[in-house]
């Protein structure tokens, strides 16, 4: 997304942008309020309010600090999760979402939770030993301290959108911006 926000000011160098960060709940609401004109959210089918456009299909990915005892794994199933305390995104993430339906379609309950309001939180407690992460693969990113574990046995992906609300959709400013952000991904 960085890529299409420095290729959206190279084409309008007069525009100023400003960036939110959020959970999908909180900016599907901005959007809803006028707060915000564009968002990228996932898994919102069935929202008529919205005008989406596809970018990327993304799965989700578990992790490890690299002294826990999986981190010499590379996969793990599903029902796994439920024996340690996972470190997850707050209630109104996309990724949280994603997982927690899939584990009650297992018939699986999460057990103890630490609740995170950013990735990089979810990041660094994971790191500092405090459980098991899970993260979209492309929030994931490089970091040394910490271990990948590819989660089998289930859909866990999610798609995301570049959003607007279809009311806004041909608002020149908007439909330019859709324009370079689908170009560029």
């Amino acid at each position: 997304m960085t890529a299409a926000l420095a290729a959206f000011t190279r084409k309008y160098p007069g525009i100023q942008l400003s960036l939110t960060v959020g959970n999908s709940a909180e900016l599907a609401r901005d959007l809803r309020e006028h707060k915000i004109d564009v968002a990228v959210l996932a898994n919102i089918a069935g929202e008529p309010s919205f005008f989406a456009r596809p970018l990327r299909r993304d799965r989700l990915v578990a992790f490890v600090a690299r002294s826990h005892p999986w981190a010499k794994r590379r996969r793990l199933e599903l029902g796994e999760l439920c024996s340690q305390r996972l470190v997850l995104r707050e209630q109104g993430s996309a990724t949280r979402h994603v997982l927690e339906t899939a584990m009650a379609r297992r018939g699986l309950a999460l057990g103890e939770v630490l609740d995170m309001n950013s990735r990089e939180a979810v990041r660094e407690t994971v790191a500092a030993g405090l459980g098991v992460g899970v993260v979209s693969a492309s929030e994931f990113g490089r970091d040394p301290r910490v271990k990948p574990l590819q989660l089998i046995g289930e859909d866990l992906a999610m798609t995301e959108y570049i959003v607007c609300l279809a009311e806004r959709r041909e608002l020149r400013l908007v439909r330019a911006f859709l324009e370079v952000v689908t170009a560029k991904e």
